[in-house]
């Protein structure tokens, strides 16, 4: 039992660190990423054939793929990471350009679709349907550790990125990267007219989610030792989602408390259902259910999810807005020499 709980939680800290990354590019700048686990599965394959050595598959069960580069743990991850961000650079390059809303979400679903396609098609280059497989566990060459005694290992390991990447994150979000990210959210036009690039802007912020995805990618292949196309879908990224808009749009901790419930909780209260029932595969479907309703109570009853955005206090006490308003300019006609003025003077005011 305490096995399977390490096991819960392990997993549990890696979701938190993908939530995080959703919460990037959606949250933060609001913009819905269906190509988002795409970016999770570049960072899982990138560190596995990084961290692998040569690929020498046998007839009976062949393991092709790419690189074969044998690196440490660590330099694998970082390099993982910036592959995911890269990837993410490439595609926000077409789909950020001219396109807004909707549009983004196609052109990111069909870029996920593509991706399992061609790693799914193509032996040599990932393994094909059957995927990457038989990497060692990362740092046990040097720790020497048992099994029971490497998955307490593992967990902290989990648990210290999951805090590196909150307070990263959190940095950022502060930072005026992030109140420029937030105000382009709220309000583009407000934004531009005040000189922010909004390409720019909105293709740094998809670039740190997908780095942050790669991230977490990376971390789970090396968890699983294994990775393939069955591994990541659509389905996944819409668990995501939940796991921010039940935590907390653009709330950091609120985002990885909605990642629990989601992701860790409802999966372990929908396995009673088979105990109950005579379907013993009925779990998975009741935690989808449970997950997608959770949603929907969510956007009507707390639109903001259960840990609201936080939002700046000027010194008056009052909201501080993410965009500086503008004063209003009024507009008068002349004046004679004695200081009448000839016919009536209004004021515009401009919300910019």
């Amino acid at each position: 039992m305490l096995q399977y709980t390490v096991t819960v939680c392990t997993v549990g800290a890696i979701t938190a660190i993908l939530v995080l990354g959703v919460n990037v590019s959606w949250g933060w700048v609001g913009q819905i990423d269906l190509a988002y686990y795409a970016y999770v599965a570049i960072g899982a394959y990138a560190a596995m054939v990084l961290e692998l050595p040569k690929a020498h598959p046998a007839p009976t069960t062949p393991n092709s793929y790419i690189l074969g580069l044998h690196w440490p743990f660590i330099p694998s991850v970082l390099v993982a990471t910036a592959i995911g961000g890269a990837a993410a650079l490439v595609v926000g390059t077409i789909a950020l350009r001219r396109l807004r809303g909707d549009y983004i979400a196609i052109i990111t679903a069909c870029t996920a679709l593509m991706l399992t396609a061609v790693t799914s098609v193509d032996n040599h280059l990932l393994g094909g349907y059957i995927g990457i497989y038989g990497l060692a566990e990362p740092l046990n060459t040097t720790l020497h550790l048992g099994p029971t005694g490497y998955s307490y290992f593992y967990l902290g390991l989990c648990i210290f990125c999951l805090l590196l990447a909150y307070l990263v994150l959190e940095r950022i979000y502060k930072s005026p990267f992030g109140r420029s990210l937030r105000a382009v959210r709220e309000n583009d036009t407000a934004a531009a007219a005040f000189g922010r690039n909004l390409f720019w802007l909105r293709l740094r912020g998809y670039a740190l989610g997908g780095a942050v995805g790669a991230f977490g990618g990376a971390l789970f292949a090396n968890y699983l030792l294994a990775w393939n196309p069955a591994s990541w879908s659509l389905t996944e990224v819409t668990l995501l989602i939940a796991g921010v808009v039940v935590g907390g749009q653009a709330n950091s901790r609120g985002v990885i408390i909605g990642s629990v419930l989601i992701e860790s909780a409802l999966p372990q209260i929908s396995q009673l259902f088979p105990l109950l029932t005579s379907n013993s595969t009925i779990g998975p479907s009741i935690a989808s259910i449970l997950g997608a309703s959770g949603i929907i109570l969510m956007l009507r009853f707390r639109p903001g999810g259960l840990l609201r955005e936080r939002r700046a206090i000027d010194r008056t006490g009052g909201p501080a807005s993410l965009v500086p308003e503008v004063p209003a300019v009024s507009f008068a006609r002349p004046t004679t020499a004695t200081g009448v003025g000839v016919g009536t003077s209004r004021e515009v005011e401009r919300d910019g």
